[in-house]
This record gives C-alpha cells, structure tokens and sequence, in this order.
C-alpha cells in the first residue's frame, strides 16, 4: 500500500483527522498529505452525488403512503432514527444518505446521538481541515452582498472579481450576508428585487464572480429563511455552486497556513459611535478564548492572525498586537434604511497578500481596500434567473 493509499484509508474512518499528525506517522510530506486530502474530499463528492441522486428519487417513499420524508420530519421534529427507519423502509445508512441529500439542499436537518432532527437554527458544521497556502498567502475580503436588494452593486463585485483576478486571487471570504432576506427590517419591501429566498438565491447564484473558490458566511440576513421555514440558503447556493462553500453562521474559523488562521465574523446591533469598537471587542474575545485553549491544553499556541467582521457595511483596518483586524465594507448601496439612519456605506473589498516568518507571525502584509462607484438600481442590468433551455425548433434528421 502507498503512502497515500495509508492516508486514505485512515481518512475514510475518521473524515475530521488531524492531516498533519497522520502525515508525520507514515512519513509524508504536509503540503502532499493536504492535496491528497483536498483530492480524497472531491472524489467522496463526486460518490456521493451519486448516492444522493438515487436517495432522492425514494424520497417520497414511506409507509405512511403520500406522506414524505421531509413531512414527517417537519411536523415532528425530532425521531428516533431506528424508528424513522421503520417508517421510510429504510436500513440506518440509507437513512443517513437521506439526511445527507437534505442538507444538502438547504434544510437544517442532522442526526444527533441516535435521533433524527430538523432545526430552525444552524446545526454545527465541521471546520475545515487544511489551509489554502504552503508559505505566502493572497486572498480577498467581500463582505455583505446583499444579493436581492435593489441596492445590491453587481458591477462593484464583478469589478472588484476582475481585479482580484489580476492581482493573482482565487480565495475570496464572505463575512455575512450573501443575500437581502426578507423583512429584516421594517420597509424592507421598498428596498428589494427579489421577494422570495429562491428567488434571492438565482440572483446570487447568477451573478456571483466566477473563477474564484468562496468561503461563505452565514449573516442575520441570511438568517431570515431559516428563522421562518428552516431552509439554509448560503447551504442551498453552495449545493448548487461548487466554487461556493459553506462556513455556518455568525464566526467561522479558517486555516490561512499550518498554524495561522483567520476568523470571519457576522456581529449584530448597529454602527456605534467609535467605528472600530465592535471590531475591537470581537477580536478581545476572540484573543481571550484562544488563551483559555492554550491555558486548558486544546491549543499548543495562538494561531489567530486575521480577524474579519461584516454587517456594518464600514471600512476599516489596523493591527491589534499579532493580529490583523478588519471591518470589510460592503456591496449593497444606500437602501431607505440606512438613509433613514443617516449612513452611508462603504462599497468595496480587501485584496490582502501576507508573509509569516517560521513562527507564524505576520512578516509584512498589504491589505489594499479597493473603493466602486454606487450605481442606482444597478440589479436592473442583470438577469436574475437561470438561463431556459431552448427548445429544438428544426428537425435533427432531415
């Protein structure tokens, strides 16, 4: 058995491994061991996919005749999984498969101790398990997006792609807010173009830059499906978007390096007077719970260099000892909301490109804010649905 084919099949028992400790045991290299990783998650991908398409069509089959899986879910929230089995005809692991579809279609369905459940709040995701880079680092900050709303800047984006795209970018991280939501806030109404999450979902799914590799957030506007229905829709655009993954909500965490991570947070509450004190509290504590796992164990050192926070829709920058913090602006112009708070946003994104030393700390780095223009009602130069199949008009054969 090859080294790789080792790594593998630890990989297939244990999908959360600790890539670099397993490396080390059987002698590979960390950056080979992490490609080898990132390739073993596509190939389970692809298999899945498979299994998926097949558990979809018997979906809809169950002893309770008409009623589906999702139906009975919905109405009871939370079953025994043995007993769920039962009653969908099913043995344990195509159960599991089922649940698996489901999430991946947006529902907040998972499968706790020996219970099936289905939640309006976000079930804990996994964190991710490799980094992007090897030594330097280059990547890009977008931040509420706000696909949906009649201020949403579609041409700032694909602008602030194009340059991202010149300067050698092709990670981008999403601190919340993907979509508008709906009623959010009073009068939403007056501030959108898209009046359902499907249809906000098409949007982004249309227009989003593409060439790039997302790391989505979930914000308190993405939240709004979810709080009404149950449906995650940054998961269901990352189902129907490979280059879009999904990170949960609120704060994520995400390798950079072997040993550097940054944190991606969605606060909540208002602008305050000092611009950068929410910035500044939420890497205070972010820094407080890194030294409690380093006092407790978890952690062997601090691995926190980059902190990014949405839902401001403010910019601004500073380092905050190790740690470079950042409030990333916005691509949603100014609604009747923050007009009538007397805000004006700050459209743009970070490109940041940074060197570590062999201790992880931040050697130099630029992070460059690049600013757009706000066009009004600029959603009106877009399509927002996907494109219709044409039907075949002429005869194939003659």
């Amino acid at each position: 058995m090859t080294k790789k084919e080792e790594l593998y099949q630890v990989w297939l028992n244990n999908s959360t491994l600790d890539v670099a400790a397993e490396s080390a045991k059987i002698g590979l290299d960390i950056s080979s061991a992490y490609k080898y990783v990132r390739d073993f998650k596509e190939k389970e991908k692809i298999e899945r996919n498979k299994i998926a398409s097949d558990i979809g069509a018997r979906s809809k089959i169950s002893s309770e005749g008409d009623i589906d899986f999702l139906t009975i879910l919905k109405n009871e929230k939370n079953i025994r999984l043995i007993e769920f089995c039962d009653r969908m005809g099913m043995v344990p692991k195509e159960m599991i498969e089922m649940v698996r579809y489901y999430r991946s279609k947006g529902h907040e369905i998972g499968i706790v101790d020996d219970r099936v459940i289905y939640s309006t709040e976000p079930l804990k995701e996994a964190a991710l398990e490799y980094p992007i880079g090897d030594k330097e680092i280059i990547f890009g900050v977008a931040s509420d997006l706000h696909f949906g709303s009649r201020a949403c800047q579609i041409t700032a984006l694909n602008d602030f792609g194009e340059d991202c795209r010149a300067e050698g970018v092709t990670d981008i991280f999403l601190p919340g807010d993907v979509l508008a939501g709906i009623n959010v806030y009073r009068g939403q109404h007056e501030d959108i173009y898209a009046f359902n999450p499907a249809a906000q979902e098409n949007s982004c799914i249309e227009n989003l830059p593409k060439g790039f590799t997302w790391w989505c957030l979930g914000g308190n506007h993405d939240y709004d499906a979810m709080k009404h229905n149950g449906h995650n829709v940054i998961k269901s655009i990352a189902h129907k978007r490979e280059d879009v993954n999904y990170l949960g909500f609120d704060q994520a965490s995400l390798p950079l390096l072997p040993g550097v991570d940054a944190i991606l947070w969605h606060p909540s509450g208002g602008v305050p007077y000092a611009l950068s004190y929410r910035l500044q509290k939420g890497i205070e504590t972010s820094a407080y719970a890194e030294l409690m796992n380093l006092i407790t164990g978890i952690k062997e050192r601090p691995t926190l260099r980059f902190f990014f926070s949405g839902h401001l829709h403010i910019q601004l920058q500073s380092m905050f000892g190790p740690i470079f913090g950042a409030q990333c602006g916005t691509f949603e112009g100014q609604t009747n909301y923050l007009k009538r708070k007397g805000l004006i946003p700050n459209i743009g994104g970070y490109i940041i490109k940074a060197r570590l030393d062999n201790k992880g700390m931040l050697r130099e780095h630029e992070a460059k804010f690049k600013h757009y223009r706000e066009i009004e009602n600029d959603f009106e130069n877009y399509k927002h649905t996907p494109a219709e199949e044409k039907p075949v008009e002429q005869p194939i054969f003659s």
